[in-house]
């Protein structure tokens, strides 16, 4: 099964050809009026940006809180040196805030054991956190351990759920028609799947996608380990 890193180029996913995921465009749909920080980032003045989105992160800023994480996961050495713990405290502090690029970053985290001891069960959670808050690429991978049983209760039909709604999302982010979810691309992850489930397996994952609503705001205080 194939699962994603947030910062990663994608590749072909549940039902669609091989196509760009939307997380760029998650970002570019959802990010606020880009910071003092992000422009002195993108002037080169790295650590500067650094110290302004310090400052503002303990100010309580969730997007300042996300690109700490995102730069102490990297370590890329002309910004900053690479520091797990960092990355993950500023990451729960964004996705307590409800902030679902930093929920995938802590799944990926856990499931590749950066600075923790790897634990499917910890990335599970918090992909499937992600994808209760409508971010495609932890729909995608909470779908594929949902498919395998891996860190979490199996469940095909929840996993057929969130394959259609990553379909969804890939067609509405690439502005191409609506997917015939009744014939995914053969070979696909969901087309796989969907040759598993009975007719009424696969109609009842069609209506929990209907019904779908992504979640918003902050995360229960009981998230916060």
């Amino acid at each position: 099964m194939v699962r994603f890193v947030v910062r990663v180029a994608a590749i072909a996913l549940s039902i669609a050809a091989p196509m760009m995921f939307g997380a760029e465009a998650f970002a570019a749909e959802t990010a606020p009026q880009r910071s003092e920080g992000e422009n002195l980032y993108r002037q080169g003045h790295y650590a500067e940006a650094m110290a302004w989105w310090t400052e503002h992160a303990a100010k309580g800023d969730i997007e300042s809180a996300r690109r700490l994480g995102v730069e102490y996961m990297d370590g890329k050495p002309w910004v900053v040196p690479q520091d797990y713990n960092k990355a993950r405290a500023y990451h729960l502090q964004a996705a307590m805030g409800g902030e679902p690029r930093s929920m995938m970053d802590l799944g990926t985290i856990y499931e590749s054991g950066l600075g923790v001891p790897a634990n499917m069960s910890e990335a599970a959670r918090w992909y499937l956190w992600g994808a209760k808050y409508g971010f495609s690429p932890a729909q995608n991978n909470v779908a594929t351990l949902l498919e395998s049983g891996e860190g979490i209760a199996k469940d095909e039909v929840e996993a057929y759920k969130y394959y259609i709604l990553v379909a969804l999302d890939q067609a509405k982010t690439l502005g191409g028609p609506k997917p015939d979810l009744n014939h995914p691309p053969q070979g696909s992850a969901m087309e796989v799947l969907a040759r598993r489930l009975t007719p009424a397996q696969r109609a009842e994952g069609r209506a929990r996608a209907e019904k779908f609503v992504a979640l918003t705001g902050p995360l229960p205080p009981s998230e916060n380990h």
